[in-house]
């Protein structure tokens, strides 16, 4: 390639680690890399059971890297999915379907991102129907590193956003075993936004659970005596976005980490 462009991108499942009443580390299904090369690649697991802590119809990753457009000014595209249906953690974190989707851009040094088709279908936690409102259109819309800090510096609604979900103004009134999963704003700095590094935020705008039964923080539900889970987290930077669906802290007689639908882009000219 006439730049030296190395795709990088993965994509997961599902996968997971318990630590009591046994100690097991759940296989990784439907894991796969794109070479630094590009090409294309799919991985399937289905009808998948573990214990009676985590089972899923089916699991689907495909990784794609392709060199476009005339030679003296390529663009390298990516395109990275992770698909589960009938995701079912010990009959606590139900969901149809879970889908994490990017595609990835880079061209005359600029990479560019989009999350769109990255969704829940009929989540339920606990049993209780959640609506999922994800904020891929914003995301989308400043699809490069440099448009969304600067949105962030000077768009009230951006702003807003941002600091809504990294729980500015709320964290802390926030309970110990939801707090830990943000990071602390500073007041230079509200919503924890890095000019040049890596930045955890989420995809979630909001979480309405159906009953009062369960409370959401953001991204981030505890429910006693099961654990916490937090849905569609987001790991932003220059050439980078990282996208965890699913990811649960068991805190109950069984304890563990199970995730579900992890995607990453992150391909570089170097």
């Amino acid at each position: 390639m006439s730049n030296r462009f190395r795709f990088q991108a993965s994509a997961v499942g599902a996968a997971g680690r318990i630590t009591v009443p046994f100690q097991e580390q759940i296989e990784v299904q439907a894991s796969l890399a794109l070479p630094a090369i590009g090409g294309y690649g799919s991985a399937v697991s289905s009808d998948f059971h573990y214990r009676q802590i985590l089972s899923f119809r089916s699991a689907t990753s495909v990784v794609t890297g392709s060199e476009t457009g005339p030679a003296e000014s390529p663009s390298y595209d990516t395109l990275v999915n992770s698909t589960v249906t009938g995701l079912n953690v010990m009959g606590m974190v139900t969901a149809d379907l879970v889908v994490a989707n990017l595609v990835e851009t880079y061209k005359n040094g600029l990479h560019t991102f989009k999350l769109i088709g990255t969704r829940f279908e009929n989540l339920r936690i606990a049993g209780i129907p959640v609506e999922v409102d994800l904020a891929s259109d914003v995301f989308d819309k400043y699809d490069n590193h440099e448009d969304l800090l600067e949105a962030y510096r000077t768009e009230d609604t951006v702003r807003t956003l941002l600091e809504d979900i990294t729980l500015k103004d709320r964290l802390q009134e926030a309970p110990d075993k939801i707090s830990r999963w943000f990071s602390k704003p500073t007041d230079n700095d509200s919503a924890g936004m890095s000019a040049t590094g890596r930045t955890l935020l989420s995809l979630v705008r909001k979480l309405e659970p159906k009953t009062s039964a369960i409370q959401a923080w953001g991204h981030v539900i505890h429910v006693d005596g099961f654990g916490t889970i937090r849905l569609a987290e987001l790991e932003v930077g220059p050439s980078t976005r990282r996208v965890n669906m699913v990811q649960i802290d068991l805190g109950c007689p069984v304890e563990g980490r199970v995730s579900a639908c992890s995607i990453i882009g992150d391909g570089s000219d170097g």
